[in-house]
């Protein structure tokens, strides 16, 4: 059953994201996405929120993503945990693709196996307005599956 949805109806918007600047540290960059991933919600927290930080400059342009593993494969415990010296722009993914908000779902799955990303920016012209998982994707495909 193909997924006739479009990227938009199921992006998580760009205002539902925690962002950092490139400079700033790591242990501000894993405490921003931590606030951000635990979400309150009437009051309990939940386990729904985003699981990356945006990186953006000042003119809130999309540089890269921080995820938990940019920051698993960063923390050294000997050492007190993440490095002080390292920024965030030393960690960050970089951004290796990107699609349009119009897009099918589809075309993102497709972009998202061909790159071996787990997250997409969404744009729509020139300006980033969310992004798109595989586990949204997976969502959508398995609400078809239920459907069938």
């Amino acid at each position: 059953m193909p997924l006739k949805q479009s990227i938009r109806e199921r992006m998580i918007p760009i205002e539902n994201y925690a962002t950092i600047a490139p400079d700033s540290t790591l242990r501000a960059a894993a405490l921003s996405l931590r606030k951000s991933f635990f979400e309150l919600d009437g009051g309990m927290r939940t386990a729904a929120g985003p699981r990356a930080v945006l990186v953006t400059d000042e003119n809130d342009k999309l540089l890269g993503i921080l995820n938990f593993r940019c920051f698993l494969e960063n923390y050294f415990p000997q050492i007190g945990g993440l490095p002080e010296k390292l920024a965030v722009k030393d960690i960050m993914l970089k951004v290796k693709g990107t699609i349009d908000a119009n897009a099918s779902l589809e075309e993102g799955l497709r972009t998202i196996v061909q790159k071996n990303l787990s997250v997409l920016p969404v744009y729509e012209d020139d300006k980033a307005v969310g992004l798109i998982r595989d586990t949204d994707i997976f969502l959508a495909m398995t609400d078809n599956l239920e459907k069938a």
